[in-house]
């Protein structure tokens, strides 16, 4: 097989694959009224870019990155803000209410609430045009027409078919 006619086979195997074929099924989220504090220990124990924000329902009402927990919660170097905030006289006095007001925030309160999906029969070329556009979105939940969240999908997720295909990984 030529190197042309091998580009073209591997081109019609990738437009077979959706969705709903490379996804992670098993996905943790978390509920719009999760501790930030919570949020963040979740994304880093199970070392994820983000989490699914969902009701009671299972139903997708936003996400939660790193990112949002370090742009949105942080207009300045924390370590900065953390000695100046130690300096100021009024702030030893509140210091206990600061901390206070810092543990209660909600996951709401930073989410992305407009986040972007997947359906489950998006094909695999257009979920890599999507990935490219939108390069700092890591994962994409996958959403029924219920709007209920039954997987994820992260750039690790998109690579599998391709190392399958190179045979890079025989087993996933």
């Amino acid at each position: 097989m030529t190197k042309t006619e091998q580009k073209e086979t591997e081109k019609t195997e990738t437009k077979e694959i959706k969705a709903k074929d490379i996804m992670t099924r098993e996905v943790v989220s978390v509920h719009p009224d999760t501790s930030l504090l919570d949020a963040a220990k979740l994304i880093a124990e199970y070392n994820f870019d983000g989490v699914p924000v969902v009701d009671n329902e299972n139903r997708l009402v936003g996400i939660v990155t790193e990112y949002d927990l370090i742009n949105k919660t942080s207009a300045v170097h924390l370590p900065t803000l953390q000695v100046i905030l130690k300096n100021l006289p009024q702030f030893k006095k509140e210091e206990a209410h600061f901390q206070e007001e810092i543990l209660s925030l909600k996951v709401s309160d930073i989410m992305n609430k407009d986040p972007l999906t997947f359906d489950p029969d998006i094909s695999y070329d257009d979920i890599i045009k999507i990935f490219r556009e939108h390069h700092r979105v890591n994962p994409i939940p996958v959403i029924d027409k219920d709007h209920k969240v039954i997987g994820v999908i992260s750039r690790y997720d998109v690579l599998r078919p391709f190392q399958v295909l190179h045979g890079v990984i025989k087993y996933f």
